[in-house]
């Protein structure tokens, strides 16, 4: 069986390579735009550092989350909170200053759930700014963004109506994750839809170190994307999506042996948005491009927790405490853009953005139940379940400019400027805990944050191969309304939070020949006023505040390098090297990723039949914790995957492709740094074993031709 299969490889490896040989002598690539800077510009000629992940690269590495589409972009690691619910780290720094864009809108109310909101299968493209981006997009972009473009179908101006389907399937074993989505999509007389819907269901996750409890999760989901083409450059679009995920379980903080100490659900997690969207180019010699977008979002959260409670030196409980909670949020808001063309060499992109959140204080519904040291219970205890904190709001609004220089074939010069005010409030009542009350008084319980932004980055073509680049930038994060406002398990807020700044410089070089490429990255990052987690004491507990007593410094290094094996194969290696420090206390900051490589190989003949990849990822030890952390070991991952489009092995067939893969190939045990567990805590699990991994994908009709 070994021999067999050892052959069989041998047998797909040098189909691939002899495809290569057969190959042209220069293949064709149209030139890459992204959005991430406002409006539409070519990315080779940006200075800001952005990474771009394609939808073939989505398809064929057929990430379980939207979190893992990010996985191969240097800089970036996945902080896993258990199950779906995981999000980037961005060059050292967590969540709440990386925040994510769809399709340009901005998405607050829970970045713990965002991701778990999106599935792969819907995504076009994904941009990823690595570095500060609060010129361009305002608040909390203090690390980097990420702007992920969901798909629709192609335009129907001036094409006949014409409609087709797409079926996606997939399979993970590891957690028995079973996933599928239909969608329906059509084009024609000025018109295209594209309409669809999908199921995830997924048990608990196995580990080499036995299985995760309260790692599952289930969703479905409902999503359109509706438009109208007057024009061939104009576009007017109508969106919206519904998502429920449900019975969604937080791994970590759990007592063995005897009972869990604390078990939380999302049970369910709601989400409802509807998207008004204008888009048009080439107006006049003057005005190249007009984007308008208004938008809407409701939010709601249901939370199931019991935490339980031991007589000291016993397994015995001596209270368990049942919580369910409502955590609800409402957020709208516009944005809206024109790109003038003032001069030939020259584009100048001005707009603004508004937005509106609501969060409405937590609703609770909380039953006591009290055992003697025996184990028996004796008494129970429920308080009148209402809200317990008052609704909080956040209004901010941005104005900016962007301009884009050509001053020479050889310099491009990119200046960006911006202004956003940013005011908190919340009101005055009602408030379960007396303590918590007493932390407000008539100077913090609304504020006003101003700040002026920019970024100024130049890009030099020292030759046709070669581009040196450097990047200056400031950025700002005002208070969000959950760390001000907000109380939660364990987390105290802090109503006298102000703003967070930062001034960042990258230093880049990248050389791109027919034969190989290689991109390095050199940068730092300093953060004033730095929310840190500070433990305080609560009516006589521990628990966390954010107290905004750092200044940090955050120094890294990226690499990637890519060797090409005839036209469309190549061996590549990227990683990365973060360093992170308070530098009040000298401590390590959180949450800081170990060193990471990748290497491996991807081959692909030239028809583009079949395709296959091998990798190692290759994580040094952690020995820089933070006070609240411990060190993590080392770890070395072997992931395999090989792939067909079924469509041009067999002429006849449809749009079909096939992907079959297997990750952490040897069921490595391992805990990874940032993964994170249930909120409020530092209680690592496992990661993932080996997992077998398949994916078929089928379009008909017009849905196959693009």
């Amino acid at each position: 069986m070994k021999n067999y299969f050892i052959t069989l490889i041998f047998v797909f490896v040098h189909t691939l390579f002899y495809g290569q040989e057969q190959a042209q002598d220069t293949i064709q690539i149209d030139p890459v735009e992204v959005t991430a800077t406002r409006s539409s510009s070519p990315l080779k000629n940006l200075p800001v550092n952005v990474a771009l992940i394609e939808q073939r690269a989505i398809l064929e590495n057929q990430p379980p989350s939207a979190t893992e589409i990010l996985k191969y972009v240097p800089g970036v690691v996945i902080q896993n909170d258990g199950g779906i619910t995981s999000t980037p780290i961005i060059r050292g720094l967590s969540r709440e200053r990386a925040p994510i864009l769809i399709d340009g809108n901005s998405f607050v109310g829970g970045r713990i759930r965002s991701y778990a909101l999106i599935d792969p299968w819907q995504v076009e493209r994904v941009e990823v700014i690595k570095g500060p981006a609060s010129a361009f997009w305002g608040s909390d972009a203090v690390s980097g963004l990420v702007n992920v473009i969901t798909r629709k179908a192609e335009n129907g101006y001036g094409k006949d109506f014409q409609v087709g389907a797409s079926l996606y399937g997939g399979y993970q074993s590891v957690n028995s994750y079973s996933r599928g989505r239909l969608e329906v999509e059509g084009r024609g007389k000025g018109f295209d839809f594209l309409i669809g819907g999908g199921l995830r269901d997924a048990d608990n996750t196995d580990t080499p170190g036995g299985e995760v409890p309260n790692s599952q999760f289930k969703s479905n989901y409902f999503d359109w994307n509706i438009g109208y083409s007057p024009a061939e450059k104009h576009r007017f679009e109508f969106s919206g999506k519904f998502f429920k995920n449900d019975d969604v379980g937080f791994p970590g903080g759990l007592g063995a042996p005897g009972p869990p100490v604390l078990v939380r659900l999302f049970s369910p997690d709601e989400q409802t948005d509807y998207n008004f969207n204008y888009s048009g180019k080439e107006f006049s010699g003057i005005i190249e491009e007009v984007g308008f977008s208004a938008y809407f979002k409701q939010q709601r959260l249901h939370i199931e927790q019991v935490t339980n409670v031991f007589f000291p030196e016993t397994m015995n409980i001596n209270r368990r405490i049942d919580a369910n909670l409502d955590v609800d949020v409402d957020f709208g808001g516009f944005k809206a853009f024109t790109a003038l063309r003032l001069a030939e060499n020259s584009k100048l992109t001005i707009g603004a953005d508004y937005l509106r959140e609501h969060r409405f204080g937590t609703k609770r519904e909380l039953v006591v139940d009290i055992f003697n040291p025996m184990g028996v219970q004796v008494n129970q205890v429920a308080p009148p379940p209402g809200q317990i904190q008052p609704d909080s709001y956040a209004t901010s609004i941005g104005v900016f400019a962007v301009e884009e220089w050509k001053v020479s074939d050889a310099f491009d010069l990119l200046i960006a400027l911006r202004y956003d005010n940013v005011k908190n409030e919340i009101e005055r009542e009602p408030f379960f805990i007396p303590e918590i009350a007493d932390l407000y008084n008539d100077d913090n319980i609304s504020d006003n944050n101003s700040a002026l932004t920019g970024n100024i980055g130049a890009k030099i073509h020292a030759s046709e191969k070669s581009d040196f680049s450097i990047n200056l930038a400031n950025s700002f994060r005002g208070p969000d309304l959950f760390s001000k406002y907000n109380f939660a398990d364990g987390v105290i807020p802090n109503p006298d939070l102000g703003p967070e700044k930062g001034v960042f410089y990258e230093l880049g070089y990248a050389f791109d020949s027919d034969k190989f490429d290689l991109n390095l990255n050199f940068y730092q990052n300093f953060v004033n006023d730095l929310y840190v987690p500070v433990s305080v004491d609560f009516q006589g507990t521990p628990n966390i505040q954010n107290q905004a007593v750092g200044e940090a410094r955050l120094t890294g290094f990226e690499y990637q390098l890519s060797y090409s094996i005839g036209k469309l194969s190549n061996i590549f290696w990227s990683g990365s090297y973060i360093r992170g420090k308070n530098e009040i206390t000298d401590d390590d900051l959180a949450f800081m990723p170990a060193d990471q490589n990748i290497i491996g190989f991807q081959i692909r003949n030239y028809s583009d039949t079949f395709f296959g990849r091998v990798e190692s990822i290759i994580t040094s030890k952690q020995s820089r914790p933070a006070p609240t952390e411990r060190e993590t070991d080392a770890y070395s991952l072997f992931n395999i995957s090989a792939g067909v489009n079924l469509h041009k092995a067999f002429p006849k067939f449809p749009y079909s492709k096939f992907v079959l893969s297997v990750d952490n190939l040897t069921d490595k045990e391992y805990q990874s740094h940032v993964f994170r567990g249930t909120p409020g805590n530092q209680t690592r699990f496992f990661a993932p074993g080996r997992s077998i991994n398949a994916q078929l994908i089928v379009r008909l009709g017009v849905a196959g031709k693009h």
